[in-house]
């Protein structure tokens, strides 16, 4: 087993982890986002005479959360037109809007931002804490002493390891550092509720660090259940495998022995 998997097993089964774990992902609580009050005025008049079309396409244009959740309300956000185009879909979603009533879906359209969709914002945030120096894709070409990490989005640090590290990776990462003339690439991931979705994120990051391609060592910095010993299976992907899988609170370690 990898020493920095066994570290993380140490680390995520003793006392206050999710203590540690805060100071990198705050689960703050998010304000409500109201609705100007002449579009709310809008939707009632549309919920009220069961113009569906209008009133699917005013909440696609004026809330950032659905009231519902329905897998096809993305595409309409994409293309618009959709609406028009499709009845069915437009009716059946019509009739679950319609279930809530008017109060209970003008509240869910304004509910918070669900906090896991900035958790990768909260990770950079952090990332910036530790003391190294934050520097630009130039700066960081120059630099041959001591280390710094890559400042910019997801897209700014992927773009920089396919074009300046030859790494081939199919989407933007969450952080590239440099210790002297060497690079380090990384993904981070905080695993929430096992199953589905967040399983194959651990396989995301295992495929992520499989990869040889590149002049940069990869790493995976996961956290969350998947490092509890009571989760079979998935436990067992983690202690089998040999890559540089850890928690993300190891990583300032990690850089220091690199």
């Amino acid at each position: 087993m990898n020493e920095w998997i066994l570290k993380s097993i140490e680390v995520a089964n003793a006392p206050k982890y999710l203590d540690a774990l805060s100071e990198i992902y705050p689960m703050n609580v998010n304000p409500v986002r109201p609705l100007p009050h002449e579009i709310a005025n809008e939707i009632r008049v549309a919920f009220v005479a069961k113009k569906t079309k209008k009133l699917v396409r005013l909440l696609i244009e004026h809330s950032e959360v659905f009231p519902v959740k329905d897998s096809y309300v993305g595409f309409m956000r994409k293309k618009p037109e959709a609406i028009d185009e499709n009845p069915k879909t437009i009716n059946r979603i019509g009739e679950r809007l319609y279930s809530l009533g008017f109060d209970r879906m003008i509240q869910e359209a304004q509910r918070p931002k669900e906090t896991n969709r900035q958790l990768g914002h909260s990770f950079k945030n952090w990332v910036s804490t530790l003391g190294y120096g934050m520097v630009s894709c130039e700066e960081m070409k120059r630099s041959t002493r001591g280390i710094c990490i890559l400042k910019g989005s997801d897209d700014v640090l992927g773009g920089f390891a396919r074009k300046e590290l030859k790494c081939t990776i199919k989407k933007g990462i969450d952080f590239v550092a440099k210790k002297d003339s060497d690079y380090i690439i990384g993904e981070a991931k905080f695993l929430t509720t096992p199953g589905g979705e967040q399983d194959r994120g651990f396989d995301d990051a295992s495929s992520f660090i499989g990869a040889r391609s590149g002049k940069a060592t990869r790493i995976a910095l996961i956290d969350g259940y998947i490092w509890l010993r009571t989760i079979s299976g998935l436990h067992e992907k983690i202690t089998n495998n040999d890559g540089n899988i850890m928690s993300a609170l190891l990583l300032s370690d990690f850089i220091r022995k690199f």
